[in-house]
């Protein structure tokens, strides 16, 4: 349990919270009528966007690309 904890990207969940709460903040701001917001809303949702994407791919498995093809030893 200990490594799965110390595997967790803390700083991404951290960026990812933040930048959900600033993201909400801001686009009610700019659904009240305030222009000036759509341009932190826009760089808070994108940043959010990027992080969970980052997390999502930390998560996957490798695809076993990277390994030598087997087939070549064969005649």
């Amino acid at each position: 349990m200990l490594q799965t904890l110390r595997d967790i990207r803390w700083a991404s969940i951290l960026t990812v919270l933040v930048a959900g709460a600033f993201t909400l903040v801001t686009l009610v701001a700019a659904l009240r009528g305030r222009v000036w917001a759509w341009v932190p809303f826009t760089l808070s949702a994108a940043i959010l966007v990027r992080e969970l994407r980052y997390l999502q791919r930390a998560r996957r498995q490798p695809a076993g690309f990277d390994e030598p093809d087997r087939r070549a030893g064969r005649s």
